[in-house]
């Protein structure tokens, strides 16, 4: 399991995969099966779908 969260190094961020298991500080946690990396300003948000609780969303 991989604990992300906003101090998280984006290389790190970019490294997470469609199944792997990722968790947040607020408890958050699940199996990835969705990533989307946008771009907007200078900042890139990171959405990562989870198979059975939501979506974690960080901007770096």
């Amino acid at each position: 399991m991989k604990e992300v969260n906003r101090n998280t190094t984006a290389w790190e961020l970019e490294n997470i995969r469609e199944g792997d298991t990722i968790s947040l500080h607020n408890g958050k946690c699940g199996e990835v099966v969705k990533i989307q990396i946008i771009p907007c300003k200078g900042q890139k948000q990171y959405f990562y779908k989870l198979k059975n609780d939501g979506t974690i969303f960080i901007i770096k």
